[in-house]
């Protein structure tokens, strides 16, 4: 039968389609043509020892239109396939015989660990993965902390350990969730028996550390004054290996009473502020200040002082029923800014980083006046918001004054510019430093509470 002319485009077409979705079915050949199936071809290998982890590619279509490329690795142990298809496969080099890192999709996406053993490829999934962990581009399978040792952190923190070889997996125990908004998540230091972890609240930044036992115990927090580790590299980078460097130093471990592992920071001892007022020092300056901590059980910490109980707590707050985790008070009658000291708080929930904030039985104003003096007398430049001109027209409130006495304000500085703009809207005195904002406000329970608000190098760019 004759075709017209005007249908003979179109077969031609639909016999190009069709010969396009055939399916391909060339036979494997080349040296790792054992372990590959027809359509599949070896576009890199990796060889050590016995292991070869190949990239392979699989064309599904036998014509150019209609054709799909898939890739995935293959590990391969002699002549035998390990782990069959997977979206990565890695070395890890910390040993002279072959290791290596592979996803299971078969399982989860499981992590497993590969290695020989008794002439065998061995492969052992690591359940503690299951729950996800985080990574980067560059640092896929956990973050190296020691020669046979990487850090994996959760999406929420803080993850596991792994070591090898043999392998042994070790989760790391959450900070309480009642940690008074501490936000120390990222593990900083581990203890000399492994038992340990010492826990910040930034890589790049740490404020505050909360050493936590395997178990789930946990000692006091101790702030630290705001610390900037050294700017990593724009390009990718270790994220981790700076803080572990300074902590290396900077968090030294020793034993405490009870024979339990704590940190106590360099520089941070009860001598630190010298002759000074340590709780005064709090809000006068966060490099003092942030040198005394109030933890009673911690050798580091400044003498006579204790948790505070429930009872001496229904004093200073509002009574809801729960009570704040590190709240102290002093053993002896302690005087600070010309009142008694009533109770001394730690916490995050009011603030972006950990601070301390004093409840006193004198009156706001007093108060305030007495800061106003320290500060003269120490000679800490400030601006007592309450003591600027009117703001005129959309001009920043005191930007005069905060550019005087501060100094250029980058991006850490319109942090406090938020805050000062909008003070008008609270009540109380707000007092902005070089590295604090502080306000002293009335207690709804009877005399003041100064507040540290915000601690920060305001003239840094970040």
């Amino acid at each position: 039968m004759r075709i017209p002319a005007r249908y003979r485009w179109c077969c031609a077409t639909a016999f190009v389609l069709l010969t396009g979705c055939w399916p391909y079915t060339e036979p494997a050949t080349g040296e790792y043509a054992d372990v590959l199936r027809r359509g599949e071809k070896v576009t890199k290998a990796d060889m050590y020892g016995r292991f070869a982890a190949l990239s392979v590619e699989y064309r599904q279509g036998g014509g150019s239109l209609m054709s799909t490329h898939n890739n995935s690795m293959r590990l391969i142990y002699g002549d035998k396939v390990v782990v069959k298809a997977t979206d990565g496969i890695e070395r890890w080099t910390d040993f002279a015989q072959p290791v290596y890192f592979v996803r299971l999709p078969d399982d989860d996406s499981v992590l497993a660990l590969v290695h020989e053993q008794a002439g065998k490829a061995v492969v052992e999934k690591i359940a503690a993965s299951k729950d996800g962990y985080r990574g980067t581009e560059t640092y896929t399978h956990g973050f190296p902390l020691s020669p046979g040792v990487r850090y994996f952190p959760g999406d929420q923190r803080p993850g596991f350990l792994l070591r090898g070889l043999p392998l042994k997996i070790t989760v790391l125990p959450s900070p309480p969730e009642s940690d008074g908004d501490l936000h120390a998540q990222v593990l900083a230091a581990i203890s000399p028996d492994g038992a340990s972890f010492a826990f910040v609240d930034s890589e790049y930044a740490p404020s505050v550390v909360l050493v936590v036992d395997a178990d789930g115990k946990r000692r006091d927090p101790i702030p630290l004054p705001r610390i900037y580790l050294a700017d990593a590299p724009t390009y990718q980078f270790h994220p981790y290996e700076r803080l572990w460097a300074w902590s290396r130093t900077a968090l030294p471990w020793h034993k405490n009473g009870a024979g339990s592992w704590e940190v106590r920071p360099d520089g941070t001892a009860p001598e630190a502020v010298g002759a000074r007022n340590a709780v005064e020092q709090l809000f006068i300056s966060d490099q003092t200040g942030y040198r005394s901590c109030f933890a009673a059980a911690n050798a580091a910490c400044q003498p006579g002082w204790r948790g505070a109980n429930a009872a001496e707590q229904r004093k200073t707050f509002v009574w809801d029923g729960s009570t704040p985790p590190f709240a102290y008070v002093p053993v002896a009658t302690t005087a600070a800014f010309g009142a008694r000291v009533g109770l001394l708080l730690l916490s995050g929930r009011c603030c972006r980083v950990p601070s301390y904030h004093l409840y006193l039985d004198g009156a706001p104003a007093a108060v305030a006046a007495q800061l106003s003096a320290r500060l003269r007398e120490s000679k800490t430049p400030f601006v007592r918001i309450d003591e600027c001109p009117r703001r005129v027209g959309y001009d920043g409130k005191c930007a005069a004054q905060l550019a005087r006495q501060i100094g250029r304000v980058e991006s850490l500085g319109r942090e406090l510019e938020q805050l000062v703009d909008t003070w008008e809207e609270h009540d109380g005195v707000l007092f902005a430093m070089p590295s604090m904002a502080v306000a002293v406000r009335a207690n709804e329970q009877g005399g003041s509470v100064i507040q540290t608000l915000l601690r920060a190098d305001f003239s840094r760019k970040d």
